[in-house]
């Protein structure tokens, strides 16, 4: 791998940790509620399968020995990271939508109805009064900042008295809905790991990682749960190489907006080489799901009796993309420290690395 592990780690705890940018979770609000149910969903999604990919990296580094009873306590601080692809970048979506008077005046002028036109006030009427199936396009929310959401209508044809009125198709811009992560390459998140065992080869690890602000995104909290078992505690031969079983799950919240859960299960084989000093390769093969749900309030263009409509709800589950990964890893232990490396290959690629002590 072309990438540097130790320090993509050491990265990722220091954005987790100095990112405290208290507005962060308000501007995000403000971006989302320009933005209803179909767009919304299209606008987000890239981020919908990083968290779920972060959430189920990370949590195997050191096997359970094949032992009956013994005593082992590791603490890890521990990063992960999933990649962004270009691809993911900009959106195309279709749902209703609303348009505002100003909106609706762009759309006349550039059919050549001028504001002194004898129709003017009664096509403007019609553009307002009722939702269009329009085109949305444009960044999602890991897109450019330098780029903003495009609304095209689709054209209509305007009864009015006995005369028809011809609107053409028009290419609106909302500046205000951009990229709001500004091309980012890669989705961090960290916590705090505890595993202890072993009991009849079993060890149970749990993560937490305290409520903190991140930057662009909001409040972060995270926590999670699992165990791995291995199956050679039980055989009276020892095996070649170090086998475990394991299944966790887990939660994090973004701020008021993203919540989500993970699980996974696992099939994981290692093999340590040295004692005190040593090098542990490890690999393993996941069944994973995730699933993240979104809420915001919709603001519209409607405008009923002169009063524009108050904000809606939105609220829609995302399920994250991966279901399978392949794991590849190593573990240096130096004496009482670890230092842990892996990589997961899957539909959303994911790296993690972490430093443990362990007793």
């Amino acid at each position: 791998m072309k990438k540097n592990y130790t320090s993509f780690f050491l990265f990722l705890i220091l954005v987790i940790t100095f990112s405290t940018n208290v507005n962060a979770q308000d501007d995000l609000e403000k971006t989302l509620s320009k933005l209803s149910s179909s767009a919304g969903k299209a606008y987000v999604n890239p981020v919908i399968s990083a968290f779920g990919s972060n959430l189920n990296s990370g949590w195997v580094s050191i096997l359970p020995p094949a032992t009956k009873l013994g005593f082992h306590l590791n603490v890890k601080v521990i990063g992960m990271g999933s990649f962004f692809s270009d691809d993911v970048k900009k959106f195309n979506a279709n749902g209703d939508f609303f348009f505002s008077q100003s909106q609706a005046d762009q759309i006349l002028q550039a059919s050549g109805y001028g504001t002194n036109h004898p129709a003017y006030a009664t096509l403007k009427n019609e553009l307002t009064k009722a939702t269009f199936s329009v085109n949305f396009s444009g960044p999602t929310i890991v897109g450019s900042k330098n780029e903003g959401l495009k609304v095209k209508f689709p054209g209509k044809t305007i009864q009015s008295g006995n005369q028809s009125y011809t609107l053409q198709p028009y290419e609106l811009s909302i500046p205000e809905v951009k990229g709001f992560l500004d091309d980012l390459k890669i989705f961090p998140t960290a916590a705090v790991q505890a595993t202890i065992g072993t009991v009849v080869g079993t060890n149970v690890s749990v993560r937490y990682f305290p409520s903190v602000n991140i930057e662009d995104m909001g409040k972060f909290t995270f926590w999670g749960v699992g165990a791995i078992h291995n199956p050679g505690a039980w055989l009276k031969n020892p095996l070649p190489l170090d086998i475990g079983v394991g299944y966790f799950m887990q939660q994090m919240k973004v701020g008021d907006i993203f919540e989500s859960n993970a699980s996974q299960f696992g099939l994981y084989v290692g093999k340590t080489i040295g004692a005190i000093v040593s090098v542990s390769p490890y690999a393993g093969f996941t069944v994973e799901s995730s699933k993240t749900t979104v809420k915001y309030n919709y603001q519209s263009n409607q405008v009923v009796n002169g009063v524009p409509v108050p904000p809606a709800k939105v609220e829609f589950e995302l399920e994250g993309e991966n279901s399978t990964s392949f794991l590849i890893g190593l573990n240096i232990k130096l004496v009482a420290i670890n230092i842990n490396a892996d990589y997961k290959i899957a539909k959303t690629k994911t790296a993690s690395a972490g430093i443990s002590v362990g007793l």
